[in-house]
């Protein structure tokens, strides 16, 4: 089991890496685009960059789910390579149509959007931008299929800097705001395209399979409904803040919200790891045991992280860079929805965790319905918690529709794959870290940042206390300090 975990946790940290550098732009231009910009710009900005995640979806049709899997478990390269360029070939096809299409009529999406046609230019270069995305998703999934973790890593590092570099040239010093995002985010897309051609040309040939589509489609088209639902419940609080509470509203949450993403890029790192990972952990005597005790961790450790945020995301937002705070003071009502928003990702994760059993047994065509119950219960809650709550409304309607998603999927993947996770000590995470995060974050007075900092490795001393650990951790940590004292130690199995 250790040397699974040991795995897992290494390319977890590998793509998160590369995941985190991709997504953390969003982060990283924080004090560029709230400082340059304001909330209402950043509301419009806001919507469009929504809008683009839910076009992705349609770009890929599922394709992406249906490749990564496929090729995982093909026998011989031959095969790999015949996977490759026919999903390769019919997502370029598809895609030069739809972004043609968006190219010549932007009108529509841009009413439907913005509720005005005043917004051709971003519409089109959204679509520039959906082409290139399309067409650097398989080559990466075979970097991931490869675990190719390291050259993966490194690939997204240069389109961060691309995406970086480009966003301070036209927003800053060509002061062309929103305009500006979308052309940076053009450039750095097809910056993206330019260094994975060696992957593409490395695997594609004039090799096309329409009985390999089918069975490509068979297997991805229903993950198309699911995928639609995890964007909806992750971005249609932006469309309702806009309706019912005003743009200025969506550019304060969208901030605020990118804050919350700390946690987000935890999750999409374990989830990128997580896919190959069980395929072929399943295989396993001991693979039930494994799942379970990845759980207990995952949630471990992302409660941990919670808790660290939380207690100082005060002073992560007054950190000053080159004279920018991380975010700008107009969007300061927002904070208070970060933890709300790490929570809902916690649960998310939970969700991810669960996937096993629909994977192995092929019974993909049941997530439209539970995803559907979270994007019903995201729909409900922006609905009616807004009006009442405004931003925090938001917040805790995607924190609610995550945890109906999870628990939706849990009670049907036991009954393909039964896993006895440890709701025991995942019970002693929660008494333990509930209190300690309202003593940190409602604490006042003198020496505050010391006291929350004892706070945090308190933690894991009370989970001693209270048993949560097992024998086989215990001493794998004595072993573990051992070594670190200069005493050679055979390491204990969990």
């Amino acid at each position: 089991m250790l040397q699974s975990l040991k795995r897992l946790t290494k390319h977890s940290a590998i793509y998160g890496i590369g995941h985190i550098l991709t997504r953390s732009i969003g982060f990283l231009l924080l004090p560029v685009h709230t400082n340059a910009l304001n909330p209402a710009q950043m509301g419009i900005a806001a919507l469009l960059f929504s809008s683009l995640g839910i076009m992705n979806i349609v770009f890929g049709y599922g394709m992406d789910v249906a490749f990564l899997r496929n090729f995982i478990v093909a026998e011989t390269e031959g095969k790999r390579r015949q996977i490759f360029s026919t999903a390769f070939l019919t997502l370029f096809g598809t895609g030069l149509i739809f972004a043609t299409f968006l190219f010549i009529f932007p009108a529509p999406l841009s009413k439907i959007i913005f509720r005005s046609t005043t917004y051709l230019q971003l519409i089109r270069l959204g679509a520039g931008i959906l082409l290139c995305d399309v067409l650097v998703l398989l080559p990466f999934l075979v970097l991931r299929g490869l675990e190719k973790s390291t050259r993966f890593g490194i690939l997204k590092f240069i389109n961060v800097i691309a995406n970086l570099g480009f966003n301070i040239y036209f927003v800053v010093y060509l002061n062309q705001g929103v305009v500006g995002i979308f052309k940076a985010n053009l450039l750095s897309s097809a910056i993206s395209l330019v260094t994975v051609l060696p992957v593409i040309i490395q695997w594609l040939r004039i090799r096309y399979s329409t009985s390999m589509l089918k069975e490509l489609l068979r297997f991805g088209l229903p993950y198309i409904p699911s995928m639609l639902s995890v964007l909806i419940m992750d971005q249609i609080s932006r469309f309702f803040l806009d309706r019912m509470v005003g743009t200025e509203a969506t550019g304060i949450f969208s901030a605020a919200y990118k804050l919350g993403m700390f946690m987000a890029l935890i999750v999409a790192a374990f989830r990128f790891a997580w896919h190959p990972f069980f395929l072929t952990t399943a295989k396993q005597e001991d693979a039930h045991a494994v799942f379970s005790r990845i759980l207990t961790y995952f949630v471990l450790i992302t409660g941990m992280f919670h808790l660290a945020v939380s207690f100082f995301i005060d002073n992560i937002i007054s950190f000053t860079l080159f004279g920018y705070t991380i975010i700008g003071e107009k969007y300061s009502s927002g904070i208070p929805i970060v933890p709300i928003i790490m929570l809902a990702y916690i649960c998310y994760g939970i969700y991810v965790n669960f996937i096993v059993g629909i994977y192995i047994n092929k019974k993909t065509h049941i997530l439209p319905f539970i995803t559907g119950i979270g994007a019903i219960v995201s729909l409900s809650g922006n609905y009616f918690l807004i009006p009442i709550l405004g931003i925090p409304g938001a917040a805790w309607s995607t924190f609610f529709a995550y945890t109906a998603m999870a628990m939706s999927l849990y009670f049907y993947s036991q009954k393909l794959y039964p896993v006895k996770y440890e709701w025991g000590r995942l019970v002693k995470i929660a008494l333990i870290f509930i209190p300690i995060f309202f003593i940190g974050t409602m604490s006042e007075g003198p020496f505050l940042i010391i006291r929350r900092i004892i706070l945090l490795p308190m933690s894991f001393v009370f989970l001693y206390f209270i048993g949560f650990f097992t024998p086989g951790e215990k001493k794998h940590m004595r072993n573990l300090q051992r070594r670190l004292m200069g005493i050679k130690q055979p390491p204990a199995e969990l």
